[in-house]
């Protein structure tokens, strides 16, 4: 009798039944991808030109705009601060070049957006130094750890709990011995902290991971670079005890984060498919592409497929097996992960061989697989 009132006081909801996760999203995704064979030059460095031509092919592909400038305009307005994330911890090679950040820079500057107001950033200096960032001139840097630093009033809480360590935002240095700093009296936290680059600096995010694999999340890609990538304590949403894809979802969905990403462009020139997400240039191998989508769901589930197909090649686990926060962050309505609910569309580029900020760009219209040799 008494769980039958409970029942009914409740509105006729079991009160021992978690409430039940949103639908996925209904519509398809389109993930829009630039292939060009050429786009690699001599000593693995990206041309400029065909960069820029790419980027420029695919903002107007995804928003249906027709030129570059009234594209980057329906996402950033003048006066508006806007912060590139790259991902430059797996280096030079299967990290974010910095031809692909340079060619988003030099095409909002040509829509109209102050360059003042961009900043490139990523977690650490010396991960953006090793892949070249500040041999790019006009790109204004700016990193977290050593930099701008944590905010302590941006807290993110989750039930996965990770141990502290020196450089996390609630870290308190100890003056017990080590047995006592690494044993019963290590510091845990379920709490980490956003950057102040992403909590006040910027009003709207532009994320390009690479096509990197991750020891911890089979994907070093979109929802992982503004996670795991960008806060402190992060230890606890990678492998080992507190390991929880859900946790990472969780985190993605904050509203400081997800309602700042506007757009994610992957640089997939290299795909990375082993080693990552650190430097590993002995699994790389050149792959021509960038993608492009407002759904960072969509563009990580490609992700893992390709990353999927080169392991089968390469004889190795599949990197889907690591990458369960991507059907989580699916689960919780972020987007679309199921393959039967993504539109593979590629941007096609004519003859004229360049693509200038004013003009017109027409995308194919019709869905187009990825081919099985991409080069």
């Amino acid at each position: 009798m008494l769980l039958a009132f409970v029942f009914m006081a409740l509105g006729g909801v079991r009160a021992d039944l978690p409430p039940p996760r949103p639908d996925t999203a209904s519509e398809k995704s389109v993930v829009w991808f630039a292939l060009d064979s050429q786009v690699m030059g001599p000593s693995m460095t990206p041309r400029q030109p065909l960069v820029s031509r790419m980027v420029a092919g695919l903002i107007c592909a995804v928003t249906g705009k027709n030129t570059p400038d009234a594209a980057w305009c329906s996402f950033i307005k003048p006066g508006e601060k806007v912060g590139i994330k790259v991902s430059s911890q797996p280096g030079a090679i299967g990290g974010t070049h910095p031809a692909v950040a340079q060619a988003v820079v030099e095409g909002l500057v040509a829509a109209g957006i102050k360059a003042s107001d961009i900043i490139v950033w990523d977690r650490r200096q010396e991960d953006l130094v090793q892949a070249g960032y500040d041999k790019v001139p006009g790109l204004n840097l700016r990193w977290i750890e050593k930099g701008a630093g944590y905010d302590p009033r941006a807290i993110i809480t989750t039930t996965a709990i990770g141990r502290l360590v020196y450089g996390d935002l609630s870290f308190k240095e100890s003056q017990n011995s080590l047995a006592d700093i690494l044993g019963p009296k290590a510091q845990l936290s379920e709490e980490s902290h956003l950057p102040i680059i992403l909590s006040r600096d910027v009003d709207k995010v532009i994320n390009i991971p690479s096509l990197c694999d991750s020891y911890f999340t089979g994907v070093h890609g979109a929802l992982a670079g503004m996670t795991i990538g960008i806060l402190d304590n992060w230890r606890r949403f990678s492998k080992g005890d507190g390991y929880g894809d859900s946790s990472l979802a969780d985190v993605y969905s904050d509203q400081r984060i997800v309602k700042k990403v506007v757009l994610t462009i992957m640089d997939g020139i290299v795909l990375q498919y082993a080693g990552g997400p650190y430097p590993s240039p002995g699994n790389c191998e050149v792959n021509g592409m960038l993608l492009a989508s407002k759904d960072p769901v969509a563009i990580d589930a490609t992700a893992l497929r390709l990353l999927d197909e080169q392991r089968m090649v390469s004889r190795m686990p599949k990197a889907s097996r690591d990458g369960g926060h991507v059907a989580e962050a699916a689960a919780k309505g972020l987007g679309n992960n199921d393959e039967k609910m993504i539109l593979m569309k590629r941007v096609g580029f004519g003859s004229r061989g360049s693509i200038s900020s004013g003009e017109a760009v027409v995308p194919e219209t019709a869905p187009s697989p990825l081919p099985a040799t991409r080069l």
